[in-house]
């Protein structure tokens, strides 16, 4: 499949696994046959801890390497990171920007429209018992951002996944990541998150 380069910017806490997303999306690509690169930006490990991560995309190998300065995509895991410092930094009216969120978000300088809320951690709670919203956040970027078919998506995620985890866990990570795609459905057909002529 044909890739748009993107850069994509992933902002969390301790715990919240915004490495382990920004890792498995460029692997995910990589197996669609695009290009990818992932880096952490290393930083404390205690549970709780701002957390920044960052995924490059291309048709082409990527050469480019340190952080994600102007992101086309900004991932936040917490919708309180919008008032943190230094994360909206690089963000202009044209970064998409999806929000782990229950309810409305307003994301200074970046219209209504460019702006996808998620109730990660609701699915998160629902699925795996516990509030750790990457999978979900991470199968709405793949598929409303990168443009990776949900089906084949999914089952590749399923087949990665049970390679580090208890079947049943996978298998609830899974389901996390099916709802949020069904989530995002409405958005993709407005065509309102577009990231075509970036």
């Amino acid at each position: 499949m044909e890739f748009v380069p993107l850069e994509l910017r992933w902002h969390g806490r301790g715990g919240y696994g915004a490495k382990t997303a920004a890792l498995l999306l460029a692997e995910a690509v990589i197996e669609f046959g695009g290009f990818a690169q992932a880096s952490p930006e290393f930083g404390p490990e205690r549970r709780g801890a701002p957390v920044q991560a960052y995924t490059r995309i291309s048709p082409q190998p990527v050469r480019r390497r340190g952080p994600v300065d102007r992101p086309d995509v900004l991932v936040l895991l917490d919708a309180r990171l919008v008032s943190s410092p230094g994360v909206l930094q690089g963000v202009t009216a044209r970064t998409r920007v999806v929000v782990n969120g229950a309810g409305p978000v307003a994301v200074p300088g970046v219209p209504p429209e460019g702006v996808l809320v998620l109730d990660a951690s609701g699915i998160a709670r629902r699925t795996l018992g516990r509030d750790i919203p990457n999978v979900p956040l991470l199968a709405a970027v793949a598929v409303a951002f990168v443009g990776l078919p949900p089906g084949p998506f999914l089952r590749w995620l399923g087949e990665r996944l049970a390679r580090d985890l208890p079947e049943e866990v996978a298998r609830r990570n899974v389901e996390a990541a099916r709802l949020a795609v069904e989530e995002v459905q409405p958005w993709l057909r407005t065509g309102r998150l577009s990231t075509a002529g970036r």
